[in-house]
């Protein structure tokens, strides 16, 4: 699989702030999930615009791994993990699907795809975090693993 944004992340070697869900794939939990993360790291003291990005990030993941990786089936499974790294606030995502390649999604920023109604939230999650990495798991499914780096305030 592929990794993007591969510059090293400054963190200590031990997590902080750890926090595991295994929830049904289900679409009304999205909105649950995508609030316990970003409430996390306001708690930490991650500005207004980390928040937002790490929002975004967090729901489009999300909803990948339930309408893509899982097909919308409603008894599997998706396990989300959120722990801190020193100044990194790291989501793991896993769904139960076959897995994909970012690098063989069409690029959303081609002038064939501009109109196109779907394709850019990976594009975006890449582009909106740190250490952006999908990773085929063993059994079955795919993990997707981001961070945001806390950002200094201006």
């Amino acid at each position: 699989m592929s990794q993007a944004n591969s510059s090293p992340i400054p963190c200590e070697t031990v997590e902080t702030l750890l926090v595991e869900l295994n929830i049904p794939s289900d679409m009304d939990l999205v909105n649950m999930v995508v609030d316990l993360g970003t409430s996390m790291i306001g708690l930490k003291g991650f500005s207004a615009d980390d928040v937002s990005a790490l929002r975004f990030a967090i729901h489009e993941t999300m909803v990948n791994a339930i309408l893509y990786g899982n097909k919308d089936k409603p008894d599997a499974r998706v396990n989300i993990k959120f722990y801190l790294k020193g100044d990194c606030f790291y989501t793991d995502i896993e769904d139960e699907g076959t897995g994909f390649d970012p690098d063989l999604l069409a690029d959303p920023t081609a002038p064939e795809n501009l109109l196109n109604v779907h394709g850019r939230g990976i594009f975006l999650v890449k582009n909106l975090t740190e250490d952006f990495k999908v990773k085929k798991l063993p059994e079955k499914g795919v993990r997707v693993t981001f961070c945001r780096l806390k950002r200094l305030e201006r």
